[in-house]
């Protein structure tokens, strides 16, 4: 099966595009475009997957910070609140189109690295979406939770708490996304596995997308830049330049 798009170009059903779309009730998200060919048995596709992922991540870690920095003074309180909620909605759309680009590796006939490590990923995006969900609701309840400052404090407080933990979360399922790129039919010297399974030209393709969707990665000392995003995207970066043997060598 083939699709046919806007153009006219005809798509194969294997390549997956992620698109603009729009709709009235914002029930799919708006993602960036990317053209991500598929393969749910491939470790390579899958790291390029979950890399395109923490891009659209990173897109809701900005929303966030775009707030903050959209705030002035002047502000009046229903000003800021439609702000707030805008960019909250906004941060859940690239949450969904982070998980959209690994839900078909959850299907990977490789269930013990790919299929697990997909499903636990997109289990980590779906909360930060929840998250986000649990922040609007409050917000609109404001107008009842205005004379309730302490139980406001302690709704907003606990998001925040639970947010960092599902950053760490995704801390892991990076970290195992990466481990899957060993090969371990291959142990070096002292059984330590110092071979990857992919192509020389495979790891140059996804340093290349690693410096240029995040290229903060290269930041040092006081020049770090320690976001989130950043801060995974960072652990592909050091792990693309280590001394491991590439599978064509």
């Amino acid at each position: 099966m083939r699709l046919l798009g806007k153009t006219g170009i005809v798509v194969p059903s294997m390549w997956v595009v992620f698109s603009v779309s729009i709709c009235a009730a914002q029930s799919i998200p708006s993602c960036s475009l990317y053209l991500h060919e598929v393969k749910p048995d491939s470790k390579y596709a899958f790291a390029q997957a979950s890399l395109i992922a923490l891009v659209h991540a990173r897109e809701a870690w900005q929303e966030a910070a775009d707030f903050q920095a959209e705030q002035k003074p002047d502000d009046d309180p229903q000003t800021l609140l439609i702000a707030m909620m805008r960019h909250t909605k906004s941060g859940s759309d690239a949450y969904t189109c982070a998980g959209m680009a690994l839900e078909p590796y959850k299907k990977s006939h490789d269930e013990k690295m790919i299929g697990f490590t997909a499903d636990f990923e997109v289990a980590v995006y779906k909360q930060h979406r929840f998250l986000n969900d649990a922040f609007l609701e409050t917000l609109r309840k404001l107008p009842t939770l205005s004379g309730q400052q302490t139980k406001l404090a302690d709704i907003l407080s606990s998001i925040e708490v639970e947010r960092k933990k599902v950053w760490n979360d995704l801390v892991k399922g990076t970290t195992l996304t990466l481990i899957g790129l060993l090969d371990q039919t291959k142990p070096g010297k002292g059984d330590v596995l110092d071979t990857i399974v992919i192509t020389r030209a495979e790891r140059q393709k996804l340093l290349d997308r690693v410096l240029e969707s995040f290229p903060e990665v290269k930041g040092e000392g006081e020049h770090m830049d320690t976001t989130e995003p950043v801060r995974n995207a960072r652990l592909y970066y050091q792990f693309l330049l280590r001394p491991y043997k590439c599978a064509d060598e």
